[in-house]
């Protein structure tokens, strides 16, 4: 006896490189096929409050790191206009869609993300956009790939 495959939560990871774009077609078509709501997510490094100043002057210990958090928002706030931006009319009347943006390491928060939305597939680029975060990305795939709770459907861009 077979069983039909559910698929009520998509989650695409995305840096907005060329392998994250050919992982949103597939994530699209998936949630389409199975009336899936897609939800869009982007992890930013946070701001390390060792490399906080303002206008040249060095904080206090406490203000370093009230002021690490604010540009935490201010960084989380402006990436997540510019995932809406990007994704909206591309979904728009298509699929159910949520668009977030997280803080922290990308691997750990994908992972979080997916169990905290009962999130049955994830789809993701292979690689990351800048040559020298390659190798980056390609250990947040091979890492989501290991621990997370579901389905990983990892893509990388055709070579022209």
């Amino acid at each position: 006896m077979t069983t039909k495959l559910e698929f009520r939560n998509i989650l695409l990871c995305t840096d907005y490189s060329q392998d994250a774009d050919a992982a949103f077609i597939h994530a699209f078509d998936q949630a389409k096929k199975y009336g899936s709501t897609l939800h869009i997510l982007n992890v930013i490094p946070t701001v390390n409050p060792c490399n906080v100043k303002v206008f040249g002057d060095d904080l206090s210990r406490k203000k370093t790191i009230k002021k690490s958090r604010e540009l935490d928002e201010q960084y989380r706030l402006q990436a997540l206009g510019a995932l809406k931006k990007t994704y909206r009319n591309r979904c728009k009347d298509q699929v159910d869609y949520v668009i977030d943006v997280k803080l922290g390491s990308p691997d750990i928060e994908i992972i979080k993300y997916s169990e905290e939305n009962n999130v049955e597939m994830i789809i993701m680029g292979t690689a990351g956009r800048e040559e020298t975060k390659r190798l980056v990305y390609i250990k947040t795939a091979a890492n989501v790939s290991k621990y997370a709770n579901c389905q990983v459907i990892t893509i990388g861009r055709p070579r022209q």
